[in-house]
C-alpha cells in the first residue's frame, strides 16, 4: 500500500502503541501523515517520529481535534484575552468506563493519556510549555493494567494550572470550569436565558465577573465539525496551502505531560515535564 504512487497521504488510527512504526514507515515511503492522538505511547517514540519527519521532509500532523473545535475555542479565547484575569485554574473532573486496549498500560495507557491528552494539548496551546505535574492515582478496577483513576495538577508559566481528575472505572458525570482572578467560566447558561434567536448547533458558557455579573459566551457549531475542519486542514497542509497548526513538535508536549502524570501518580509524586 505504501509503495502505491496513487496514495497521496496516510491517516494512522491504530492503537497508540503502534503509531510510531506505522507513521515512520509511511514517511519513509514518501507519504505525509496525520496520526491520531496521542502522538505515541512515550516521549521517546515521539522523538523518533519527529527525527524521521525531519530526515524525510514529510509532514507529520497529530489529530488534536480540539485545536479545531469552535466550542472549546470560544471559551479558550475568553481565557487568553484576559476576560477572567490570571492566573487561571482550569478544572476538569470526569468519570466513565472504557476497556480493551485503551486500558492496557503498554498499548493505550488509560484515561490520563488517551482522554486527558486533549486537555494537555489545549492548555499547552493557551499557556505555553508545561513545567511540572503533581499527580496521585487510585486503582478501582483490578482487572486492567493501566492507571484507571487519577488526579493531576499541571503547572504552566505565569501560575496557570490545569487540574485533571479522571476515571475510566466507574459511571459518573463531568464537572468542567475555568477560574480566574477576576472571573470564572462554567458550562451552560448559568442563571441567564438563552437568546430568542438561539438555534441548534449553538453551545453556551457562562462568564461571571468579579462583581457577580453573568455574561453568555456563545459558541456556534457542533462537536463533530472539528473533525471535518481537522481533515480539511490536513489536506490543505498536504497540498502546501496552509502551515500545520497541530504539528508533531507541539503534540510531543502533550505526551510529555501524560508521561509525567503516569510516572508520578502511583506514588503521589511531583515531576518535571520534559520532552
Amino acid at each position: 500500500l505504501l509503495a502505491d504512487p496513487g496514495i497521496d497521504a496516510v491517516v494512522v488510527a491504530t492503537p497508540t502503541l503502534f503509531h510510531k512504526n506505522t507513521v515512520i514507515d509511511a514517511m519513509r515511503a514518501g507519504k505525509p501523515v496525520m496520526t491520531e492522538k496521542p502522538m505515541a505511547r512515550t516521549v521517546s517514540d515521539c522523538r523518533k517520529m519527529i527525527e524521521v519527519s525531519k530526515k524525510t521532509r514529510q509532514l507529520l500532523m497529530v489529530a488534536h481535534c480540539r485545536r479545531f473545535d469552535s466550542i472549546w475555542g470560544a471559551w479558550g479565547k475568553a481565557v487568553t484575552s484576559g476576560r477572567i484575569g490570571g492566573p487561571v485554574v482550569w478544572r476538569d473532573v470526569s468519570s466513565g468506563r472504557n476497556g480493551g486496549w485503551f486500558m492496557d498500560e503498554k498499548i493505550g495507557g488509560g484515561p490520563l493519556i488517551d482522554g486527558a491528552v486533549h486537555n494537555y494539548d489545549f492548555a499547552n496551546m493557551m499557556w505555553g510549555d508545561p513545567i511540572s505535574v503533581i499527580a496521585s492515582s487510585i486503582k478501582l478496577n483490578k482487572k486492567v493494567s493501566a492507571v484507571d483513576t487519577a488526579t493531576a495538577v499541571v503547572e504552566y508559566p505565569r501560575g496557570n494550572k490545569l487540574m485533571m481528575s479522571w476515571s475510566w472505572a466507574t459511571r459518573g458525570s463531568r464537572m468542567f470550569d475555568i477560574l480566574g482572578s477576576t472571573g470564572s467560566i462554567t458550562t451552560g447558561t448559568g442563571s441567564l436565558t438563552p437568546p430568542d434567536n438561539s438555534t441548534r448547533g449553538q453551545s453556551f458558557y457562562c462568564l461571571t465577573d468579579s462583581k457577580g455579573k453573568e455574561k453568555l459566551i456563545t459558541a456556534k457549531g457542533t462537536s463533530g465539525e472539528m473533525y471535518v475542519k481537522q481533515a480539511r486542514h490536513f489536506l490543505d497542509c498536504v497540498q502546501g496551502k496552509k502551515k500545520c497548526i497541530s504539528p508533531a513538535k507541539e503534540a510531543i508536549k502533550a505526551v510529555a505531560v501524560a508521561e509525567a502524570v503516569l510516572k508520578a501518580s502511583p506514588k503521589g509524586q511531583a515531576r518535571k515535564v520534559t520532552w
